[in-house]
């Protein structure tokens, strides 16, 4: 075979390189090997470099292996799209100031996320199963604590494009700062008087403090993005934006509250807790006009993180006591797990499996009846579907915050508009007029806004001839999966935890609890899954010394390697493979 050919090709050259020499002398004998080896032997990791081989390969060789970066399972459960092994790794080997710089390619609000974000990249990390999932969360607050997300350059291009925003949340902040960055004019239009959306309105500042959203908010606006607020806008002002500007994103978010038709639903003492999270939030009160205020026993009806705003804002809001119902277990909650062991630790009480059937009261609410849930068949989600029994008992209470989750409200929408996929159409044709974050998609977190506020700004900016690539999430099937990492390479160590304020002092006021890392050094727990971070393991384990440094990064001497492939086998991370 031509296989067979090339090997006995291979060994007649190297036979033909062999040459004899006889010693002179029984002293030079004697002298020969020693002068041949060093005179003692390195240990394995003290090893760099090896001397090249004598021959080269030949014709035998059928592979060779190569760098690459592969896509890090972090980084593509990002709904952001950030670069977050990059980021992590930067901190690690530059520091924050170099971090910064890629965390503010694709995001302004650093510093929101690393404060609110559930962090599906934590999710995704492969260490999680190993020693405990790298605290990104933690480490992009510290970034962004540390040196604010750095201001771009805007660029002056001939003629930049104008956009109306609708909506100034986490998607219209996240858009406006994306078309920015590109050199075309954004105008935010919010019917609140400040930016933010519900990071402003829905957000305890014990979560996260104004002067930080405020930080990150007015360096979007130093771009040269513009405001108005304070105004609300009907179908016909959006209509007009549309023939304004040359395209209209809107980032409305969820507006209608999902409500309940049971008895009792209108008594006083039974409130939306987006309602009782604005009244504490934007205006500073904790009563609604009608003076009924939160104390005593309060009932908090959900299992997301508005439940658990709403739980914690009722203890520092002069409630004695707060307990939350929920219709699934504590492992199907959607609220962020610290936030529900944080509440825990605060006083709040939890009764799982419970759905609420009835408000019960005479010209107030004095108890909620709550039904006992089985839990059926998986629904589409993947979740197990509640199923209401006739088994009910009565929780006495002195208020009830609902936070059962909100929908996108399309009313606003002229007559005639419809929105699929992110575009608004008037009958089949599409308008220069997009939708981002919360309304288009339903998520429901900020870095999913964030990101989709990226995609929408692209596809508007694409739509009107401006050449560039659209921005997508990330494919997670293409992220390194943990069973193609060498882990006897990495020792266990334990992931970091930020400091918080102690329990005792917590309720007695809406100051920030969690005082973040104590330093950077969690990131170097980071495997840099898919990507090279030139730890030599390579070049240690490479029989033919065949690679070098070279430039800060590594060459192969393709000329005498033989393929053997054992640098790809050795490395660590998957940032090596053999091609053809």
């Amino acid at each position: 075979s031509l296989g067979f050919a090339s090997n006995v090709a291979a060994a007649r050259e190297a036979f033909e390189a062999v040459e004899i020499h006889e010693p002179r002398s029984m002293i030079d004998a004697e002298r020969a090997p020693a002068l041949a080896r060093p005179t003692f032997v390195l240990p394995l990791v003290m090893h760099r470099e090896g001397a090249p081989p004598p021959t080269t390969t030949g014709s035998w060789r059928t592979q060779t292996p190569r760098y690459v970066h592969n896509l890090a399972p972090c980084s593509a459960w990002c709904p952001a799209g950030n670069d977050v092994v990059g980021f992590v790794q930067a901190v690690a080997t530059n520091g924050e100031a170099a971090a910064s710089k890629i965390l503010g390619r694709t995001t302004a609000l650093s510093a929101v996320c690393g404060r609110v974000c559930p962090a599906p990249c934590m999710e995704g990390c492969n260490r999680r199963e190993y020693d405990g999932t790298v605290n990104i969360r933690g480490l992009e607050r510290w970034i962004a604590d540390h040196v604010p997300v750095a201001e771009t350059a805007v660029p002056k291009i001939g003629e930049p494009k104008r956009f109306a925003i609708v909506g100034g949340g986490p998607a219209g902040l996240s858009a406006a700062y994306t078309l920015a960055q590109l050199g075309h004019h954004a105008t935010i239009f919010d019917g609140e008087k400040a930016l933010g959306g519900v990071l402003r309105t829905g957000i305890p500042t014990y979560r996260l403090p104004r002067d930080v959203l405020d930080r990150e908010v007015d360096a979007i606006l130093r771009l040269g993005v513009e405001t108005r607020c304070g105004e609300f806008l009907d179908r016909a002002r959006i209509s007009q934006l549309s023939d304004e500007y040359d395209a209209v994103i809107l980032a409305t978010g969820l507006q209608k509250l999902r409500g309940l038709d049971v008895p009792g639903r209108s008594l006083p003492g039974v409130e939306q807790g987006i309602a009782f999270l604005h009244r504490v939030n934007v205006e500073g009160r904790e009563a609604p006009p009608d003076g009924v205020g939160v104390s005593g026993h309060v009932v908090v009806l959900g299992g997301g993180n508005t439940a658990l705003d709403c739980a914690r804002s009722a203890l520092r809001s002069g409630a004695s006591s707060v307990t939350v119902a929920y219709r699934r277990t504590r492992a199907e909650m959607p609220a962020i797990a610290e936030e529900i062991e944080e509440a825990i630790h605060e006083g709040v009480k939890f009764v799982y499996l419970r759905a609420p059937s009835a408000f019960l009261g005479i010209g107030r609410v004095r108890a909620v009846v709550l039904a006992e849930v089985a839990l059926g068949e998986p629904d589409a989600t993947g979740r197990r579907a509640p199923i209401v029994t006739d088994r009910v008992e009565e929780l006495v209470c002195d208020g009830v915050l609902l936070a059962l989750g909100q929908s996108a409200d399309l009313s606003k929408l002229p007559e005639g508009w419809s929105l699929a996929n992110g575009r608004v159409f008037r009958g089949s044709l599409a308008l220069s007029v997009f939708a981002a974050g919360d309304v288009s998609t339903g998520d429901g977190t900020v870095a999913h806004a964030i990101g989709d506020g990226r995609r929408a700004a692209t596809r508007a900016l694409i739509a009107l001839g401006v050449a560039l690539e659209p921005f997508e999430r990330p494919d997670r099937t293409k992220a390194v999966p943990v069973t193609d990492l060498r882990l006897d390479h990495f020792a266990k160590t334990a992931p970091a935890r930020e400091n918080l304020a102690p329990v005792a002092q917590r309720t007695m006021t809406f100051d920030e609890v969690s005082m973040g890392l104590a330093d950077a050094l969690e990131s170097h727990r980071c495997f840099s899954c898919g990507q090279c971070t030139r730890c030599d393991t390579c070049l240690v384990y490479c029989p033919e010394g065949v690679i070098r440094r070279a430039a800060g990064d590594y060459a192969i001497d393709y000329t005498n390697c033989k393929g053997c492939g054992i640098c790809v086998t050795e490395c660590p991370r998957k940032a090596m493979e053999m091609s053809a």
